[in-house]
């Protein structure tokens, strides 16, 4: 998720300029021969979610377990997140203001925070197989967040005082972790070497200020930022040459075409490593970096332009829309529009708005070979009172603006962007947009078994309609019983 943009002048003084040219659908190869249609979220905050008690609900407001539901809606891709050794969950770039806990007492804390650790992340993986999901695992390769402008070195690889050391670093921890998730089975399909790298990883120390020997593309060398990210790509190779590894720009849509082209010119001319090209798409974020085209015709400008250029299929690694103008009106007034207060050109913050959305989208995504999918970003970290208690925030908290120091209790900025709703039941852009896109039947076939689940249901194809069996009950994807 997007939280603080610079332009990144340096980059394109280093990097040619290109004009935005006119693309051709048809003017590079067709990427789509064996990929299944990737469709998805960033699941890593599940458990979370789950240990504070919130609820999960079909359609018909039947509780159930969300990886049973998401799969039931036809979602098929999971991004799960890693932090070396998580802290306390407050966003990294806070730190700066330096009214945070010190570095050392954020790394005294981290036994005792269990969520987007090696552990928690192992088990999700498990969970996500068992659910029929393809696995997008993003290495941080920090002990919290990091992004376009925040890349700090994690505690434990703090003394580390050459290029040659950090690399070192990055390849045992990849390839160690790797083999982890080789044992238990969960390889996953995709790995992202950081997020929003767009100035490299592993850059700052952990006072945030810049080092010499880190990745940092503006401010060291070029050659440093592709010798990490390269170790990086080979430790992953190395356990399973198979998955394909991402590099992930904060581009994604038409306002971010020639920073992001010259960032991955950049990787290509230096000998960087990188089997996809990743991006985040918002509508909002696309008007904030002045695109002319926020809608996701936008975004394939984007993403053709970047498929021209280096012949690599490209992922959706982040996508959002607001469904309410506001967070949850029940904490603090419901008066704060969230962290996505605009939603670009589209002007329906409402439930239908983030449907129409999320249909475009699909349909944007289905009709370009270069394209392999999305995911929706934190689309369960839902917002709710539970026993008394609102959920904590963790990473998507919001200072109180009238006191710098107060964290607000309620401060989730994300609660009106995600794919459940304030009770927990799902809102129409999970259900309805798989919904009105279910597969044909092949001719001449009355019924065919799509999978079995865990629990012994079943989906079902039958007259060119997808079902879910359960017992001698059947139920439409949408949760709705069939009589």
């Amino acid at each position: 998720m997007k939280k603080i943009f610079l332009t990144l002048l340096a980059a394109v003084l280093i990097a040619p300029a290109y004009a935005q040219t006119e693309t051709d659908s048809n003017a590079y190869p067709d990427h789509s021969g064996s990929r299944q249609f990737l469709r998805g979220g960033d699941l890593t905050m599940v458990k979370y979610i789950e240990d504070f008690k919130a609820k999960f609900k079909y359609e018909d407001g039947t509780v159930g377990d969300v990886f049973d539901i998401l799969e039931h809606y036809g979602v098929n891709f999971a991004r799960l997140r890693l932090y070396n050794s998580p802290g306390t969950g407050v966003n990294c770039k806070d730190r700066v203001t330096r009214r945070m806990p010190t570095r050392k007492s954020w790394t005294k804390r981290a036994s005792d925070y269990e969520y987007a650790g090696e552990d928690d992340i192992a088990a999700l993986a498990l969970r996500a197989k068992e659910h029929h999901m393809q696995i997008c695992l993003s290495f941080y390769l920090s002990d919290y967040w990091s992004g376009a402008t925040e890349q700090v070195i994690p505690a434990a690889w703090s003394e580390a005082k050459t290029k040659e050391a950090l690399g070192d670093s990055v390849y045992n921890y990849v390839f160690r972790y790797m083999q982890r998730m080789a044992a238990q089975g969960t390889i996953p399909e995709y790995v992202s070497i950081g997020n929003e790298t767009d100035n490299g990883i592993l850059y700052m120390d952990q006072n945030m200020n810049y080092v010499s020997y880190g990745g940092h593309q503006t401010r060291n060398s070029v050659a440093n930022m592709v010798y990490l990210f390269n170790k990086g790509y080979d430790a992953v190779k190395a356990v399973s040459p198979s998955t394909q590894v991402i590099l992930h720009h904060t581009g994604g849509d038409q306002g971010r075409m020639t920073a992001c082209r010259n960032f991955f010119t950049i990787m290509r001319d230096n000998g960087g490593k990188f089997d996809v090209v990743g991006g985040s798409y918002y509508p909002h974020w696309a008007q904030d970096h002045k695109a002319t085209d926020c809608k996701p015709s936008g975004m394939l400008q984007w993403a053709k332009l970047m498929e021209q250029n280096f012949h690599k299929p490209v992922m959706i690694m982040e996508a959002g829309y607001s469904w309410d103008p506001y967070k949850c009106p029940a904490r603090n007034g419901g008066n704060y529009p969230g962290q996505l207060g605009l939603n670009g050109s589209y002007n329906e913050a409402t439930p239908n708005g983030q449907r129409d959305f999320m249909c475009a989208l699909h349909d944007a995504i289905a009709s370009d070979t270069a394209i392999l999918g999305y995911m929706y970003w934190d689309p369960i970290f839902v917002d709710q009172r539970v026993n008394g208690s609102w959920i904590k925030s963790c990473w998507a908290e919001k200072r109180d603006p009238s006191n710098t120091n107060q964290w607000w209790e309620d401060g989730n900025v994300i609660s009106n962007t995600t794919w459940f709703d304030y009770t927990g039941k799902p809102l129409p852009a999970l259900y309805q947009e798989v919904n009105s896109r279910q597969p044909q039947k092949p001719q001449g076939i009355e019924d065919i078994h799509v999978s079995t689940k865990h629990d012994g249901s079943q989906k079902i194809l039958r007259d060119g309609q997808l079902y879910i069996l359960r017992g001698d009950k059947t139920y439409t994807i949408t949760g709705m019983r069939v009589e």
